[in-house]
Order: C-alpha cells, then structure tokens, then sequence
C-alpha cells in the first residue's frame, strides 16, 4: 500500500513541477499523431531576471562618459573643476553629482580625443 502512494506523490510532486515550469513560459507544440503537447521555455524566467540588459547598461554608461568628455573639452578644465567643486558643496544630491562628473581617465582620454579631432 505504501508503495502505490509513494508513487502517487511521486506523480503528483511531477506535475507541480511541470506546471510551474508551464507558468514560466511555454509554446504548443504539434507532434506527428496531431497531439498538441506545451513545451516549457522558461522564457519569462529570463525576460524577468534582465530587466534592464547588460548592453542598454553599458550604453548608458559610453552615453555619460562622452558627455563628461565633450563637457571638459567644451568648458575646459578650469571652468569644468570649479563648477564640480560648487556641486560639491551643495546638498546629498549635488555631492553625488560632483562625485560622478569628477575627471576620470576615461573622461581625460575622451577629451584628448576631442582635442585631437576638433582642434
């Protein structure tokens, strides 16, 4: 008698499995009899775990960087430094502001690059 129920939980702990996998993401799927299977994908499982790509991310960042360059270039470093400093001086939010506008190797080579481009 014990042996049918472990089956049966066996079977029903199966099924929980395969439909959790369902939820995660599925596709129908027609096999050569014509029976129509779901097959799991777990496409949502992916689609939620990268909400913002690595790619949108590394973007965002090339974005802010050549900003920062062409901004030093545009205001050269005297202006550039003082106005990071008044932000530095400010309230949580400027400080934080002057602490990601500060000059950076990146920054400094971007804007070696402008200087060599434009003039």
């Amino acid at each position: 008698m014990k042996d049918g129920f472990a089956h049966f939980d066996r079977r029903l702990e199966q099924l929980e499995e395969k439909k959790a996998a369902l939820d995660e993401g599925h596709r129908l799927s027609v096999d050569d009899t014509g029976l129509m299977k779901l097959i799991p994908t777990g496409a949502r499982r992916r689609q939620i775990g990268r909400m913002i790509p690595l790619r949108a991310m590394m973007i965002m960042a090339v974005v802010v960087l050549c900003f920062k360059g062409f901004l030093l270039y545009r205001l050269g470093f005297g202006v550039y430094t003082a106005k990071v400093a008044g932000m530095a001086q400010g309230d949580t939010m400027d400080r934080v502001g002057a602490y990601l506008m500060q000059v950076d190797p990146v920054t400094l080579w971007i804007y070696e690059v402008l200087h060599f481009l434009l003039g």
